[in-house]
């Protein structure tokens, strides 16, 4: 079989993902990727207002969002600040009583303050017009796409629209920790440090991994140093709250899917079950006590996010349309923290523009909608124009993920706006893999030597093999949705594989009743089991030989 060798299989990946400079991709470090913090429009404007605050002990209000980006960013600028020893608060709104951005209320409790908005204020047109009227001066740090600039004392967003493109995947965390470097250097450079100690910028790379996974940003360039480095940092256990996340993790070994499937969930559970303040609480802590129980606290109530998930699901699946090639669904008593989650859901298995609507608590007859979109659908572009009709009353996010309120009167007005605007056939989600293997090559050393393509993630996805001409030799349901097999030869070689959240699915079908020869399709991960360390096949679709991988999406 070809790509055995694991120099030439690497190779292989990489020109399937259009690597061009293999060597300085592996290779990729903070020194060659990070860009002095100033090539962003107003950074310096912003770094030097925010030294003169901690120059001046003028006390600094850091405002936040709700989700995994928006905390460590609070939490960033919290544990710099705290370090200095400077006059600082910080607040991030409750996701059903205030809702996403900058609010009046939030703006007037600070209104002595320095005001740093993160993973927010980029769409706060009216606020920041009131703040600039009010006489508060607002930096915005954030990296959500805008239709206008908006009255801010400073904007550092790579999508202003006077912008270069370069760094237009950062993450909020990313750029608030290219903030605090500027601060670092003018506080430096003005003799601040003298008499003190520098913050430990490189540590809070933990933070900034944290948020560059669980934001889903592409791991390519500078926040692929971000994570890779941030692992690192995370490894060495320098935060306390992370740590106590890690006690609860029972795997071996953290990686950027760890974080993505294991801490991010738990970190957005607050935000969405009770209070974001819980996850800055557990990143800035400097009391291992206190780590521990906002730890297990998080842990209860992402198992209070799964059972809430589970039943909107339940609810939703009978008005599936199956003649639609989206999913807009409203209940008034659904939990707005976790229509985002199902929305996302819906989207995976139906793979279909997912909406999923539930009541506003802020106000008589609104509700607010959580959106998950498929490639070929923009959802800012769909909100936007939403607005300009009349049918959605406000709204913005990403091209993938977006939210908006509407008046619960107009969702069947919406439900025929979409109908008009998403014409085109879903087509049949295709399977990228990136080359046949077979199950003798596969090894846990072969594997060891793939993770220097790591961190996998969005933009560099953890690479897929197919495996022809392989027997499910042995197939159980394990859990209470997923399905593990054994494949096997005709030279009697076997790999375990899992399929996850399989059971009555087509594929799932497929482990459970075929025999006929198939080619597997998956992505593999070095498993343990008591001392023994082995091959998992992590299984995606399967084809019977005969098909040529139709049924695969593969060519």
């Amino acid at each position: 079989m070809e790509c055995v060798d694991a120099d030439a299989l690497i190779a292989a990946i990489a020109q399937n993902r259009g690597i061009e400079n293999l060597d300085a991709f592996l290779h990729t470090t903070l020194e060659s990727a990070m860009p002095d913090p100033f090539v962003f429009i107003d950074l310096e404007k912003a770094a030097s207002r925010i030294a003169e605050a901690i120059k001046n002990e003028q006390q600094i209000a850091i405002l936040g969002d709700y989700d995994v980006d928006g905390v460590a960013s609070v939490s960033i600028f919290v544990n710099f600040l705290k370090h200095l020893g400077a006059s600082f608060s910080y607040s991030i709104p409750n996701r059903t009583g205030e809702g996403y951005g900058l609010n009046v209320n939030a703006l007037d409790k600070h209104k002595n303050c320095l005001i740093v908005a993160v993973d927010c204020g980029s769409n706060s047109q009216e606020e920041l017009l009131y703040a600039k009227d009010h006489g508060l001066e607002v930096i915005v740090i954030d990296h959500h796409k805008m239709s206008a600039l908006p009255a801010a004392f400073a904007l550092v967003n790579p999508h202003r629209p006077d912008e270069k493109d370069d760094y237009k995947h950062l993450c909020a965390t990313g750029l608030a920790f290219m903030c605090l470097i500027g601060v670092d250097k003018l506080l430096r450079e003005s003799g601040f440090y003298q008499d003190r100690r520098e913050p430990p910028l490189m540590e809070y790379l933990d933070l900034v991994a944290l948020a560059t996974v669980c934001d889903v940003v592409s791991l390519t360039g500078l926040n692929r140093a971000f994570v890779s480095t941030g692992i690192k940092v995370i490894r060495q256990r320098k935060n306390l709250g992370i740590d106590a996340l890690a006690a609860l993790y029972k795997g071996h070994e953290i990686t950027a899917e760890t974080i993505s499937f294991f801490f991010g969930p738990r970190l957005n559970a607050a935000g969405r079950i009770s209070s974001a303040d819980m996850s800055v609480r557990l990143l800035t802590t400097g009391n291992p006590i206190e780590a521990k129980k906002i730890a297990k606290d998080l842990d209860n109530l992402n198992r209070e996010r799964q059972m809430l998930e589970q039943k909107i699901m339940e609810e939703v699946a009978p008005s599936v349309d199956e003649n639609l090639n989206f999913i807009c669904s409203y209940h008034p008593e659904w939990h707005v923290g976790v229509i985002g989650i199902v929305a996302g859901r819906l989207k995976e298995k139906y793979n279909r523009l997912s909406i999923i609507i539930s009541r506003d608590s802020n106000g008589k007859g609104k509700g607010k909608a959580s959106c998950r979109s498929v490639d070929g659908v923009d959802l800012s572009e769909l909100i936007h124009k939403g607005i300009q009709c009349g049918i959605i009353s406000s709204g913005g996010g990403h091209a993938l993920a977006a939210g908006f309120s509407i008046e619960i009167d107009k969702i069947n007005a919406l439900v025929e706006f979409l109908k008009t605007e998403i014409r085109h056939e879903t087509p049949v989600p295709e399977i990228q893999a990136d080359c046949f293997l077979d199950l003798e090559s596969l090894s846990v050393d072969l594997l060891q030597s793939i993770s220097a393509l790591e961190p996998f993630g969005m933009g560099n996805k953890r690479p897929k093999f197919v495996i022809p001409n392989v027997r499910i030799s042995f197939s159980r349901v394990v859990g209470e949705n997923h399905i593990a097999a054994t494949l096997q030869d005709e030279k009697g070689n076997s790999l375990r594989a899992i399929a996850f959240k399989s059971l009555n699915t087509e594929l799932g079908d497929a482990l459970l009743n075929e025999r006929r020869p198939v080619s597997a399709v998956g992505a593999c991960v070095i498993a343990s089991w008591k001392d023994e360390r082995y091959v998992s096949f992590q299984l995606e679709d399967l084809a019977i030989k005969e098909n040529n991988l139709q049924s695969a999406g593969l060519t």
